[in-house]
Formats: C-alpha cells, sequence, structure tokens
C-alpha cells in the first residue's frame, strides 16, 4: 500500500527506480532484498504524502527506522546505489519540512558517496601510490542493464539535488566537476528507465558531460534529449547562472572576462529553451513528462534571474532581463492545473519566489515613479505566484512561509 502511494510521487522525490522490480524484490530472501535504508525512506514519504490521512502519524517511525538503516548501511558498506538514494529522499524530506541543516548534510552525504563509488563516471579503483586496502570504494559491475540504468539515474538524482538546493540554501556544490579525470562529470545522459530495459544505453557519446554543454557549440549528437537529461541540464544552468552571479564584486568593474561569460551562459539557453517542449504544447505530454517539464523551464529562467538580479541593480539591460525572465515563469503558470501542484518538484518553490522578488521590485520602482503608472497588471502577475505558492504549500508547507512573506512585502509597499 505504501509502494503504491509513493509510486506516483517519486519523480517529484527525485527517485527514478524500476517499481515493477522494487515491488518483486519484497518477496526475495532479505540479502536479495533492497537495503532497509532505502525501503524506509520510501516508506516514509508514502506517510508524508498522505497527509493528511491517518498514515502520516507513522512518519516518525519510518523516519528513525531510516536514520538508524543509514547507519547500519555505511557501517557496512553494502548496496551503496541504495544507501545514496535513501539519502537523497532524507535530503528531500528534511528540506521540504524546512529542516534545512539536515537536508544540506544529508544531500553532501549522498554526493560524496556517488562521487567516490565512480557514479559520475570519473576514473576510480585505478592504481595509486595508497595501499590497496584503503581504496574499498568499488561497486560490483551491473548484473543488466536496467541495474546500470539505476545507476546513471541515481547520479543525476544527487546531481540535481545538489546543484538546486545549493543554489538555494547559498552554499557550494558538493560534487567538483573539473578536467581532472577523478573530478569530471563523465556520466551519460539520462534516459527513461524503459529504454534502459530495452538495452539502449548510449555508452558511445559522453565525456565531460557538463563542460560539453556548456560549449559554444551545438551538439550534433542525438542524446540528452529525453525529459530527465533536460532537467539535469536545467540544474547546470540554474547552479552556472549561481556561480556567475555570486562571483561578482559590485566593488570592481566588470571585466571583459566575466561578461564573456555571461554571454557563453545566455549563449547556452538561448540554444537550450528550443529543446524544450513549449508550454502551450504541455497539455499534449504524458503526465509524469508535464510535471518535469514545468519545472525545468522555471529552473531556466530562475536561472535568467539569478545571473542578473543583482547587476539589474545599476544596469537596465539586466534589469529587463529579470523582468522579462519573472514573466515567463508566470506564463509557465497558465499551463499548471490545481492536480499538477501535488506533484511538482519543490525546487520550484523557490524558482516563483525569486520570480516574485523580481516583479516585487519591479513595482516598488514603479509606484515610487512620477507620475505614477498603472502597476495592476504586475499585481496580478504576482497574485498568480501566490497562489502558485499557497497550492503548494498544501503539500509542503514550508512554502505557505514564502507566500506570507511576498504578502508582507506587498502590503508593506
Amino acid at each position: 500500500m505504501l509502494l503504491d502511494i509513493f509510486a506516483p510521487h517519486r519523480r517529484q522525490c527525485g527517485l527514478e527506480i524500476h517499481m515493477g522490480r522494487l515491488r518483486d524484490s519484497l518477496s526475495l530472501p532479505l540479502p536479495k532484498q533492497r537495503h532497509p535504508v532505502l525501503m524506509n525512506a520510501i516508506f516514509l514519504w508514502a506517510c508524508y504524502m498522505s497527509r493528511p490521512g491517518p498514515l502520516c502519524q507513522h512518519e516518525t517511525h519510518y523516519l528513525t527506522r531510516a536514520l538508524e538503516g543509514l547507519n547500519d548501511a555505511l557501517k557496512h558498506a553494502v548496496k551503496v546505489v541504495d544507501i545514496v538514494q535513501a539519502s537523497c529522499l532524507l535530503s528531500m524530506y528534511f528540506l521540504c519540512n524546512g529542516r534545512n541543516l539536515e537536508g544540506s548534510y544529508h544531500a553532501s552525504a549522498a554526493a560524496s558517496l556517488a562521487v567516490q563509488y565512480g557514479l559520475h563516471g570519473g576514473i576510480t579503483n585505478k592504481a595509486t601510490a595508497w595501499a590497496s586496502e584503503f581504496n574499498t570504494f568499488k561497486l560490483e559491475p551491473p548484473k543488466d542493464a536496467v541495474e546500470e540504468g539505476e545507476r546513471i539515474l541515481t547520479f543525476w538524482q544527487v546531481y540535481n539535488l545538489d546543484r538546486c538546493w545549493s543554489v538555494v540554501l547559498q552554499k557550494p556544490a558538493s560534487i567538483v566537476d573539473s578536467r581532472n579525470a577523478f573530478n569530471s562529470i563523465n556520466a551519460p545522459w539520462p534516459q527513461p528507465l524503459e529504454e534502459y530495459e530495452a538495452g539502449r544505453i548510449h555508452h558511445d557519446h559522453h565525456f565531460q558531460t557538463i563542460r560539453m554543454f556548456f560549449r559554444d557549440q551545438p551538439s550534433t549528437v542525438p542524446v540528452g534529449f529525453s525529459t530527465l537529461a533536460l532537467r539535469a541540464k536545467a540544474s547546470a544552468i540554474f547552479d552556472r547562472a549561481n556561480q556567475l552571479s555570486t562571483s561578482w564584486d559590485p566593488r570592481v568593474p566588470l571585466s571583459c572576462a566575466f561578461r564573456d561569460d555571461i554571454q557563453i551562459l545566455e549563449n547556452t539557453i538561448a540554444r537550450f529553451i528550443p529543446t524544450l517542449m513549449p508550454p502551450r504544447q504541455l497539455d499534449t505530454t504524458a503526465v509524469d513528462d508535464r510535471h518535469l517539464l514545468i519545472v525545468t523551464h522555471t529552473l531556466v529562467h530562475a536561472a535568467m534571474i539569478h545571473l542578473h538580479y543583482r547587476l539589474g541593480q545599476d544596469d537596465p539591460v539586466s534589469y529587463d532581463k529579470c523582468r522579462q525572465s519573472a514573466r515567463a515563469c508566470v506564463d509557465i503558470l497558465k499551463h499548471v492545473s490545481d492536480a499538477d501542484f501535488s506533484f511538482l518538484d519543490p525546487i520550484i518553490g523557490p524558482c516563483w519566489t525569486c520570480a516574485a522578488e523580481t516583479l516585487i521590485r519591479e513595482l516598488n520602482s514603479i509606484e515610487a515613479s512620477w507620475p505614477l503608472i498603472n502597476s495592476s497588471d504586475i499585481r496580478n502577475e504576482i497574485g498568480s505566484i501566490l497562489y502558485a505558492l499557497t497550492s503548494l504549500s498544501a503539500r509542503f508547507p514550508v512554502f505557505g512561509f514564502s507566500a506570507a512573506k511576498i504578502q508582507k512585502r506587498l502590503a508593506d509597499l
């Protein structure tokens, strides 16, 4: 029953897992089942998703069991992929409950383990000067294409969590992506599990996956366009925009190199957006894909806001780009139904909040001007975001606080 509750929400939590195999594993001998830490993290989320139903009273029970299972799993270093998946689920649970320190801790732990065991596709477990007894971080070869696919999907689950929530929490990302062979992200872009099950894994076209994406040339390789891959690319853009924005010191004149970096990212975004299904066509796609695409569109526009928000204090061009991106976020809301709010990735909440802040800045500027300009359209746009945040808070109450802060800002104008 708990698995049935969880299944429709697994993408909302970032978990891509073969649900048929997961169910079947429950009837296998204990050593062949998925690790209890993962199962209890899933049951925790099922109870959370059942709010305000009676099952939610068991959240504390499954949270305790998941945390105890995590300690046991780390002690014996078994079923590492299960540990990484469970750590991501625990992180998301804490973040969605406003327990940011715990959420940050488990996200960092998941990222560290994923890289330590080579899920990022970097060169690992090679001979070094260190004694081999210290180099015990090694996964057995996958048994089949589905298991290999789940490992790839698990890395991107960690990547999305690390890149997006590090921006929100204003902390450095944990996963390094350098030219160093050990640290380079070489994992192939994620594909739907059905493709892995059919044996279609794109091994031939992945090297410095993220770095190649940001190169100022369109890719000629027809890979990396699944909705899962598009979501991962949006995470990369979101993080890169934040890196550039926070690296700017307003006391120092903008350098040519910094302007070039901004232009490269804007070029990447300009190439990326046409690869997404237009918002007006979202109703024609499968429900799970629609939810992913809504979040992907919103992340990219929020990235543009992050990129230009600080510059927009003095630069009219950056100011206008922020306004346009905030309105793009509002336009996407026109294609979000009331039923969708229960299935959206919670990262969308902070994105809506930054769009609202941008519109409030514009509203403040207009209402302080003379002669007075009609601001009703902007207030209506902010109202749309408030409605979205309030609707999202029915599933994730933490975003009710975001809506309340925005309402107070409006009241103070």
